[in-house]
């Protein structure tokens, strides 16, 4: 999970990107997502423990360095001033 600090309620065209990583080897290296097709997702948690969930784009492609994006462009999205985190989930083909 990531921390995404202090968020204002209305943000508008906040770009978020998120490591994935591959941690079944023992160590921390980036999840090759162009080698692992399907569909990403960032789940957004708000202050309170809320989550939303929404469609991520390969950040970088082709995705061998396993970053994913959202850019957000609901300006009712953040509507809770406070610490928000993020995580990502993969839904692979």
């Amino acid at each position: 999970m990531v921390n995404l600090g202090k968020v204002h309620v209305g943000d508008i065209n906040t770009l978020l990107i998120l490591p994935v990583e591959d941690t079944q080897s023992g160590s921390n290296v980036a999840f090759d997502l162009s080698a692992n097709p399907g569909t990403y997702y960032i789940i957004l948690i708000d202050p309170d423990g809320n989550e939303s969930s929404h469609t991520a784009d390969v950040a970088n492609a082709p995705g061998t360095d396993g970053k994913i994006q959202f850019i957000n462009t609901d300006s009712t999205l953040f509507d809770e001033a406070g610490y928000w985190q993020a995580k990502a989930r993969l839904d692979l083909d």
